[in-house]
């Protein structure tokens, strides 16, 4: 009789213990290992060293990307200092991009055009897409990067749910120069972060324009765990799209249960390999934390 009852007891405990880790809602952290090529590589948990508000994680497990449902923004700069930049094939190649990455019934795309105001359109699922066309481009006006990326966290992604995980991507392509915006860069990065989105940057000066200067557009890939992209031309388009698609299939997320798990505010976090090995590691050094 002692022996049922303290079976009945670890089953309850941990019956118990499994409802509470279920009830604790886990942080999902964007991840990208590469190596000295930029290729994305494998990995396990217990090659990482994690710490969230300096205190050492343990617990933390790994996400496939592909295994999730994405959520693709495609950010086009149609202001007046782009007209010589966007021409038929880059669209064309933007295009293939996106009919490639988006495979999945439950994946979905929006597309935002910006100039001194954002025009943005609807999600489309991988059907609806199938039977849509690109919107005209209408160039004109100054640049409201900061704007566009505030719009398009706040009307379109909106800020994310911890317990239904989806790979959040934008994709920028831009000269980065901003002149016009209502909103300025740290409050268009707080939307960027609440929407756990990661950017990839296409700076398409071009090799015969000079950049704005710092680079300000690669801010984002950084701020975000994505990757830049600079002086692309519009024929080099394709290839730095096909980088960008590897990069966002070799995504992992890792999640755990963050310190401090009921209380909101905003962490901060590090991940190392362990041992120390040569790769890179990009992901977001901080998220606000909205249990």
């Amino acid at each position: 009789m002692k022996d049922i009852c303290k079976a009945l007891l670890v089953l309850f405990l941990g019956v118990f213990g499994f409802a509470q880790e279920s009830a604790t809602p886990r942080v999902a952290i964007p991840l990208i290992v590469t190596d000295s090529h930029h290729t994305p590589l494998s990995i396990t948990p217990e090659l990482l060293a994690v710490t969230d508000q300096k205190i050492p994680i343990t617990g933390e497990r790994l996400l496939r990307g592909t295994d999730l449902p994405l959520e693709l923004g495609v950010l086009t700069d149609t202001s007046n200092s782009q007209r010589d930049a966007q021409d038929n094939d880059v669209e064309k190649a933007v295009r293939r991009f996106v009919d490639t990455i988006i495979s999945k019934p439950e994946d979905r795309v929006f597309f935002l055009q910006f100039w001194s105001v954002s025009q943005v359109g609807e999600w489309l699922s991988r059907e609806q897409l199938q039977s849509s066309t690109m919107e005209k481009v209408k160039f004109g006006g100054g640049t409201a990067l900061y704007d566009a990326l505030f719009v398009a966290c706040e009307k379109r992604l909106g800020q994310r749910d911890w317990r239904k995980p989806t790979r959040r991507v934008l994709l920028l392509i831009s000269d980065g120069e901003d002149n016009v915006s209502h909103v300025t860069r740290n409050q268009a990065a707080v939307e960027v972060l609440k929407a756990g989105a990661v950017i990839f940057t296409i700076n398409n000066a071009g090799s015969n324009r000079p950049m704005a200067a710092g680079n300000p557009i690669e801010y984002w890939a950084k701020l975000t765990g994505g990757e830049a992209f600079n002086q692309i031309q519009p024929k080099q388009m394709p290839n730095a799209l096909a980088k960008i698609q590897t990069l966002i299939d070799g995504m992992y997320f890792l999640t755990y249960v963050p310190p401090d798990s009921s209380k909101s505010s905003v962490h901060e976090v590090e991940v190392k390999l362990v041992p120390d090995e040569k790769f890179t590691l990009s992901y977001p050094k901080r998220y606000p934390w909205n249990p």
